[in-house]
């Protein structure tokens, strides 16, 4: 339960905040806003990684995942209203998530260059 003072800060209401933070960090990632029937989760799909927001009393999670791949790799991101999260932030979060799976998936290849001597 949040404290009175910190309810009073928040938008009356509380999905209001969620679906409003979530449809920023997806615009700032060039996504489309996830349907408007998604109301405690809402779902993002890109070519190399899937986002679930979960609603949560005082926040919100994001569990980020890279579906494809020998080994699936997963991380999980809470914000909480109270720490005012940026958007931007979260969004810098999830590009620097995705670069890292790109750099992962050449790797191979590098090894397998200096393996064979070239």
């Amino acid at each position: 339960m949040l404290p009175p003072w910190l309810r009073s800060q928040l938008a009356p209401e509380p999905f209001a905040s969620f679906v409003a933070f979530t449809d920023e960090v997806a615009r700032l990632l060039d996504l489309p806003s996830a349907p408007r029937s998604e109301v405690y989760q809402r779902t993002y799909q890109t070519a190399r990684v899937w986002m679930v927001w979960r609603y949560k009393d005082g926040g919100a999670s994001l569990f980020l995942e890279r579906p494809y791949g020998e080994l699936r790799d997963g991380m999980w991101v809470l914000v909480q209203w109270h720490q005012s999260p940026n958007p931007e932030t979260v969004a810098a979060m999830i590009r620097a998530y995705v670069r890292r799976g790109r750099r992962e998936q050449r790797r191979p290849c590098w090894l397998v260059r200096v393996l064979r001597g070239r």
